[in-house]
């Protein structure tokens, strides 16, 4: 009875997945527009979109429970950089389709778009839930959330990766040198996070569900199945996540809604669907919450790093040279408004906890430019006061960040 009830979940995900096997065979020639990256909409009703729509979910979930394994099988920081970027994937398809296009207006739209997205709800929603979670179980909200140490390595590089991006801003151009080096930075990301060592075996009985039925499996049978659960929830997300974003793009504009705000908008909060579905429910358990932060960490890494860097690759490709993408005034404004969130972000993180009030900053400050994107400007000069308060009124604790992170280079 027990391995019925935790692998229910995973029954539960593969009859979704099955579903959409059977949708995918009685319409074949969908698969022409997940490889054709035309990016606009798709109609495909709102019964496709629902199927497809489940389909992400369960292929999301797949990948949660193989990373909650993996991380005692590997490093959790290398389990979430997999994670990541299989979740991040469906973003590069859509920023390569617009870059191909040579959309830059577009592709610079919905860059810094599911930017901000991401950590300005996405990492609030995670502390949000987290503490709802632990007033379920213990009658009181929680004020922050403790970070695990290894996660230094994460927010130190989101911190270096946040630093190039005023580098991009200052040179006004997005050119193969940024791809050459945002690329490096990545590599040396993940070997790193591969180099770090797995959870201790002790942490085992916190992990229920799916994820324990793959640690209960011999050591070569864990790593196999979290494998196979990994990749085919990626592949799952590859085929699903464009006809999903794109027949709720299809919706949108036939409702009216202007095909800028849905680039900005509504297509980064569809491409963030499968790195948010993870995240939430790794929030939803105390002791897997930090995961849930580490989680859009890693793919906020991924987006300021590979994301970034395709754009002017896929750019050069569609000329047929190597090419440098001038950024006009309003390109570079919403990379620097996108930048100083990610500084504020990345500071408040340095102390190696996620407090109510940076996720009632962070979330306040993005709402409101949200509403009233005008204020790009002032939100910006917000934003860097916000970091600076909180680099000095936490420097003590903030130099824990890098003593963890030289441990962790040094193995």
């Amino acid at each position: 009875m027990k391995w019925k009830g935790e692998g229910a979940p995973l029954v539960a995900c593969f009859l979704c997945i099955i579903v959409w096997v059977v949708f995918m065979l009685f319409n074949l020639e969908l698969l022409g527009y997940v490889f054709s990256h035309e990016g606009g909409g798709v109609n495909i009703g709102l019964l496709g979109v629902v199927v497809i729509g489940l389909a992400v979910i369960g292929g999301a979930f797949l990948m949660a429970w193989a990373a909650e394994a993996g991380q005692f099988i590997f490093s959790q920081a290398f389990a979430l950089a997999l994670l990541a970027l299989l979740e991040v994937f469906p973003e590069y398809m859509f920023e390569a389709s617009l870059a191909w296009k040579r959309c830059i207006e577009l592709a610079a739209a919905t860059m810094t778009g599911s930017n901000r997205l991401l950590l300005g709800a996405g990492w609030p929603l995670v502390f949000f839930i987290y503490a709802l979670s632990c007033k379920r179980k213990s009658g009181k909200l929680a004020r922050e959330l403790v970070l695990d140490i290894k996660q230094s390595v994460e927010i130190f590089f989101l911190a270096v990766l946040t630093l190039y991006s005023f580098i991009i801003v200052l040179k006004g151009t997005l050119d193969i040198v940024d791809t050459v080096i945002l690329f490096a930075l990545y590599g040396v990301y993940v070997c790193l996070c591969y180099r770090m060592p797995a959870e201790a075996e002790s942490g085992i009985e916190y992990i229920h569900g799916p994820a324990k039925l793959i640690l209960r499996l011999k050591n070569s049978g864990s790593i196999i199945v979290m494998l196979v659960l990994m990749f085919l929830g990626g592949v799952v997300i590859f085929f699903s996540a464009p006809l999903f974003l794109g027949g709720i793009i299809a919706l949108a504009i036939s409702a009216g809604v202007s095909v800028f705000l849905t680039a900005q908008w509504l297509a980064p909060f569809l491409s963030e669907f499968p790195e948010s579905t993870s995240a939430f429910y790794y929030a939803t358990r105390e002791e897997l919450a930090p995961m849930g932060i580490g989680n859009l960490v890693s793919a906020k890494v991924n987006q300021w790093s590979l994301l970034i860097g395709t754009i002017p690759l896929v750019y050069s490709f569609s000329v047929g040279q190597l090419a440098f993408i001038p950024l006009d005034e309003l390109q570079k404004h919403e990379i620097l408004l996108t930048a100083a969130q990610s500084i504020y972000g990345t500071v408040a993180l340095m102390k190696l906890r996620f407090t109510y009030l940076d996720a009632l900053i962070l979330f306040g400050l993005w709402f409101i430019q949200f509403i009233y994107p005008p204020i790009r400007i002032e939100v910006t000069i917000i934003y860097f006061i916000l970091a600076l308060v909180e680099f000095v009124y936490y420097r003590r604790e903030n130099g824990r960040l890098f003593r963890e992170f030289i441990k962790a280079v040094k193995g």
